[in-house]
């Protein structure tokens, strides 16, 4: 148990001006919560010889509470627990009892059913003494207890490494889910509910999606196996990336060794990232390769008494199709590029060429006859060359897509066959970098695909790589090139000039982004907006009738078409001017 008395002899033990004890419970997740109860323990305190009960109840208190990290909880951290604010330190956001003459030994909270992770128990003094002390007078715990009842927001099964024995495809992902809602001590069936299943998967080539490091007797990092870093020493002073040891002893550093633990780190040598959630059965991850997978669930729910049951997962897996699949990828201008690395101007269409070669080295490959080329932006087939040396064929067909486009090969790439392609592509960039994945598959098994590895080619390109990054001198603003279709149009129910288009293009934006359109009077009134929307980088266009928000045709004039974007670092805006005639 916890007792403490207001009885601090030395001035020097004091705690901080203004200060105050609380207890922070971090229940590891959110939880439904409804009653939370402490009470000081049974018997005689051996300091005061007094009984626990009734003399140290906590006569005022106050609990508060929060969902999620954050907020205090961070500044606590970086204030060393000091609390600057007004009052004494240091409440949570959500405020759920507040008591000035509590005199329960028992004491017990009640309140509203809700998800909650963090519970503080504030101890508000008793009086302040001359000099601004708190006075608790006395004070013990033997238990805090916390109930509730239903199922948590948030449920996160984590398998297993799954070893397969063999190199395959992974494809799509099949699972079955059950919705159910808790009446009672019954379970009962439902059809929908306010629940959901997420699920991941990440693929490897080794037993171990981490990495561990030790050092060699230079102090660099030096990976090892989990058992030798296991044996390793604990005690390395802090983790440096320096190398050099005359480097580290001039700082008054002292040097990581031989024998010491390195740091440990996700291995993205060997493994792939998470897939993104799949919420759908049937959809496909897009991972690598590999012999080894590792799955995550997540069942979600938004009430209470309502959850999710994931009743069967299934994921396909098929042999290799080549035992590796490179591309990379070069300015069709520039086959050599400097430094390895593509440079290009942000926002301009240019032309590429994409090299792929394929090495069949073991029995049982089949090689393929489609490929799939996503790119950073709507993208345009331009040729197709297969062969060694290449040579210019048509293909069978070629499938448009929203970032790319599928090649359908008029000849497949095969142990005994071809096994090199060149295609060429317009496309432009309007992030900071972008890649130009790739996928390989036979027609009539689109499901079953094979993902394409940046590397060397050829050494007719230069780039080894299948990224290309937008050229320091075409750095721009987020929100460029608005554009309107037409300066003065006649939404006159003709079909002719009847829309308005505006068009404009978003430069860098790694996360969506909040976007408005909007059509405003000289003075400033807004006349129309389109649906607010969120968007990543790209090219964009949305489209005006002329009515304003009540579905009126506007008055012949001048009027201002008006983008604004919002970003972490604020929000840009751009105008152009419409005329509208009848």
């Amino acid at each position: 148990y916890v007792e403490r008395r207001d009885e601090v002899a030395d001035p020097r033990s004091r705690p901080p001006l203004g200060s105050s004890f609380y207890y922070t419970i971090d229940m590891g997740a959110q939880v439904p919560v409804e009653r939370f109860v402490f009470y000081p323990p049974e018997g005689i305190s051996s300091d005061s010889d007094q009984p626990f009960r009734p003399n140290y109840v906590l006569k005022s208190f106050s609990l508060t509470a929060r969902q999620d990290e954050g907020g205090i909880m961070e500044e606590e951290m970086e204030q060393g627990f000091r609390w600057r604010g007004a009052g004494f330190c240091c409440p949570l956001e959500n405020q759920l009892a507040y008591r000035e003459a509590n005199r329960n030994s028992v004491t017990e909270v009640r309140f509203p059913l809700q998800n909650l992770r963090y519970l503080r128990l504030l101890e508000v003094p008793d009086g302040v003494t001359l000099d601004g002390q708190p006075i608790v007078v006395q004070s013990a715990y033997a238990e805090m207890e916390v109930y509730g009842r239903g199922f948590a927001p948030t449920a996160t099964w984590e398998s297993q490494i799954v070893d397969l024995g063999r190199e395959v495809n992974f494809g799509r992902v099949v699972f079955e889910v059950s919705k159910w809602r808790k009446d009672g001590e019954q379970l009962v069936a439902l059809e929908d509910g306010p629940v959901r299943v997420q699920v991941e998967i990440r693929t490897g080539r080794d037993d171990t999606p981490t990495a561990y490091f030790g050092f060699d007797d230079l102090g660099a990092h030096v990976e090892v196996t989990k058992k030798q870093w296991e044996r390793l020493t604990s005690s390395v002073p802090r983790a440096t990336l320096i190398s050099s040891i005359s480097r580290l002893e001039a700082h008054g550093a002292t040097v990581p060794a031989v024998g010491f633990r390195g740091p440990v780190v996700e291995d993205l040598k060997n493994w792939s990232f998470w897939s993104v959630p799949l919420e759908e059965s049937g959809q496909h991850p897009r991972r690598p390769w590999g012999r080894y997978f590792q799955l995550r669930v997540q069942l979600k729910t938004n009430a209470f008494f309502d959850f999710a049951r994931l009743d069967s997962l299934q994921i396909e897996i098929a042999p290799l199709l080549a035992d590796r699949v490179v591309g990379e990828v070069v300015l069709e201008e520039d086959h050599q590029p400097q430094g390895g690395r593509v440079r290009v101007p942000a926002g301009e269409k240019k032309s590429f060429v994409y090299d792929i070669g394929v090495e069949f080295s073991s029995a049982g490959r089949t090689g393929f006859d489609a490929v799939r080329v996503m790119t950073p932006a709507e993208a345009e087939f331009g040729w197709l060359e297969i062969g060694e040396p290449l040579s210019a064929v048509e293909p069978d067909s070629i499938v448009n897509e929203e970032s790319g486009f599928v090649v359908f090969l008029p000849r497949r790439l095969s142990p005994g066959g071809d096994q090199r392609l060149r295609i060429g592509l317009e496309t432009v960039l309007y992030d900071e970098a972008g890649e130009f994945g790739g996928e390989v598959f036979n027609r009539g098994e689109q499901s079953l695909l094979q993902r394409v590895e940046g590397g060397d080619v050829s050494e007719e390109l230069g780039s080894n790589q299948l990224v290309v990054v937008a050229s320091a001198s075409s750095a721009r603003g987020v929100l460029e090139d608005l554009e309107v279709g037409s300066r003065a149009f006649t939404p006159q129910g003709d079909g002719v000039n009847d829309q308005l288009s505006i068009q404009y293009t978003l430069f860098r934006v790694q996360q969506a982004s909040a976007v408005k359109v909007g059509i405003y009077a000289l003075d400033g009134r807004r006349i129309w907006q389109a649906q607010p929307e969120a968007q990543a980088a790209g090219r964009y266009t949305a489209r005006w009738d002329g009515r304003d928000g009540a579905g009126q045709l506007v008055g012949p004039g001048i009027y201002l078409a008006r983008v604004e974007v919002e970003t972490d670092k604020g929000s840009e805006i751009r105008l152009q001017p419409v005329a509208v005639a009848y």
